[in-house]
């Protein structure tokens, strides 16, 4: 991180694989940390990722030698929280909540039920045959994550089957200062799918986000043609595009 005279945080930047890069920085600090992306990657290709609303970071990643690259890319989709938000709707024998404590192994299940590889690979266009593995949310795993900052039992939802087993999840994640929370991630386990689960567990979620304070929402679906059914989703609850990923490569 980078901080002013104040001690104010005006960039941040993280390798998130050996010569991969996420940042986001004032425009006249852009120069200085991909400088030091330079020293910290080393000898290797370097791939940056970049909203193509940053125009900074664009013209300082283009004056430093990258090309766009053509890849798979996510749109930010978001949600006014302060206007009208639908009542989710459930089948019957369905019920949606708040995680409860001591629940940490059920709700890692949910998550790897929803997000083992071979239904993720149906959702594809065209269909892709990712294997017979599974998600590798570990409950000790989720345990962690539930004991970290910012989550927040009252933003993690879960949809309840008639025999108590937990068949869907959103989790939101609220930024108190802007006043923006982040949905991420949904999922709905195959066995139950195709019942409006996850636009009813989403509802619920940005509900309960608003009730903690916040007035935007944000989602970060695939936006490109290879895997469009989460984005159809949050269209369909209110969600509108506000921008989308640029790859930026440079050869070593």
């Amino acid at each position: 991180m980078w901080r002013d005279a104040d001690g104010e945080v005006v960039a941040w930047a993280g390798l998130i694989r050996p010569g991969g890069l996420e940042l986001h920085a004032s425009p006249s600090l852009v120069p200085t940390v991909l400088r030091w992306f330079d020293q910290a990657a080393g000898s290797v290709e370097q791939t940056v990722t970049a909203m193509d609303t940053d125009t900074a970071l664009i013209a300082g990643l283009r004056n430093s030698g990258y090309c766009e690259a053509d890849e798979p890319y996510f749109r930010h989709c978001v949600r006014d929280l302060d206007g009208d938000l639908p009542a989710p709707t459930l089948p019957d024998g369905y019920r949606v909540r708040a995680t409860r404590r001591g629940e940490v192994a059920e709700r890692a299940a949910v998550h790897r039920a929803a997000w083992r590889p071979k239904s993720l690979g149906r959702l594809q266009v065209p269909p892709v045959d990712l294997g017979d593995g599974e998600s590798g949310m570990a409950t000790e795993r989720y345990r962690v994550i539930a004991e970290t900052w910012p989550y927040r039992r009252d933003l993690d939802l879960v949809v309840e089957a008639s025999d108590g087993t937990l068949v869907a999840s959103a989790l939101g994640w609220y930024d108190d200062v802007n006043r923006a929370a982040l949905l991420e991630p949904v999922g709905t386990d195959p066995r139950h799918a195709r019942r409006g689960l996850g636009a009813a567990v989403s509802l619920a979620c940005l509900r309960s986000m608003r009730d903690a304070g916040a007035t935007l929402a944000v989602v970060c679906p695939r936006g490109d043609t290879g895997y469009p059914v989460p984005r159809e989703l949050y269209h369909r609850i209110g969600f509108r595009d506000a921008g989308r990923t640029v790859t930026y490569r440079r050869a070593a």
